[in-house]
């Protein structure tokens, strides 16, 4: 898989660059996620660089750095049109294209530190082909850790097809056990953790019951009448019973690691 040329060309990706709507929106999808990341952080800790890996367009990795006032921010994506966006919104910050082999092998020599403070993973654990190994680098090249990944082991996914087919590139999927293990085998110590579902909050949610109007309002009555059924019993699900809603739905795992190294 030319995994480059996929992120080149991903959908929400491409959105952002293209359309002012969808820009807006995928804003407050990264709000909303680190809001979730700054909660699991420790009020005694300071860093004074960080690395985010799948960087994008440099929008959460800069939202999280203004919050805890880190002046030196690299981030790093193997999608060069994503790296071009990045290098036009934050000038101050510093940008690479590549991999995050290539990259760990450059550190020695264009940084003053052989560690960054703190490494960044957020939706890129599930796009790599193998995770523990990947895992096992990061550990290598920091101290902490602020990871958010996709909790998609759910009934909702049950028959995806994950791997390189999938429309999001996601080549597997995890539950929290599954997420706690991952890190552990990789020699993280898990600091914070939480779990959160985006469609709990209700600016997320509101993007996502528009986009689900227009979807129901194409279909014919008949299919509007069902799917308007089906969607308010999905929602009081989820004020009603957060836990079955997760195993429905999936959430996100937050959660701020130590390397034991």
């Amino acid at each position: 898989m030319d995994f480059r040329k996929f992120y080149d060309e991903q959908r929400e990706y491409t959105a952002f660059r293209n359309d002012p709507e969808k820009r807006e929106e995928y804003i407050i999808k990264v709000n909303w996620k680190a809001e979730q990341i700054l909660k699991v952080i420790r009020g005694d800790l300071e860093f004074n660089n960080i690395l985010e890996i799948g960087c994008a367009m440099g929008i959460l990795l800069n939202i999280i750095s203004d919050k805890l006032s880190i002046r030196k921010r690299i981030g790093l994506d193997i999608s060069e049109e994503n790296i071009k966006v990045a290098k036009e919104l934050y000038p101050e910050s510093t940008f690479y294209q590549g991999t995050l082999e290539k990259f760990a092998e450059k550190i020695p020599n264009i940084f003053p530190f052989k560690k960054f403070d703190v490494v960044l993973l957020s939706d890129i654990v599930e796009h790599i082909p193998c995770d523990k190994e990947f895992m096992e680098m990061v550990r290598n090249i920091t101290s902490y850790v602020l990871i958010n990944l996709p909790l998609e082991k759910c009934y909702k996914n049950k028959h995806r097809q994950y791997g390189e087919n999938d429309h999001s590139g996601h080549l597997r999927c995890y539950d929290s056990k599954m997420a706690e293990n991952l890190v552990s085998s990789a020699g993280f110590e898990i600091v914070r953790s939480s779990i959160s579902n985006a469609l709990t909050d209700k600016i997320y949610f509101d993007i996502y019951q528009k986009d689900r109007r227009k979807r129901v309002n194409k279909k014919p009555l008949h299919l509007r009448l069902f799917w308007t059924i089906f969607y308010f019993t999905e929602d009081k699900i989820k004020l009603f019973n957060k836990g079955i809603y997760e195993k429905i739905y999936g959430a996100n795992y937050f959660a701020l690691l130590k390397s034991k190294i």
